[in-house]
């Protein structure tokens, strides 16, 4: 029964990542605006895609130095 069960839990995952990966590959990242009222946290996680996320921050460290 553990055994199905950890099957069933691999498939979700599986399933997960190769969506969330197709989504990521098949979309162009969008180019935010960089000021401190979008650099803070909560603007930074509102933003839906992760590759924008990630781009808005380490744009936003650079704004910072």
């Amino acid at each position: 029964m553990q055994t199905k069960f950890n099957w069933i839990l691999l498939a979700c995952a599986t399933a997960a990542l190769v969506v969330t990966g197709y989504k990521e590959m098949n979309s162009k990242p969008q180019v935010h605006t960089v000021d401190h009222a979008s650099c803070t946290a909560d603007a930074i996680k509102s933003i839906d895609s992760i590759t924008e996320r990630a781009i808005q921050s380490s744009r936003c460290a650079q704004l910072q130095k």
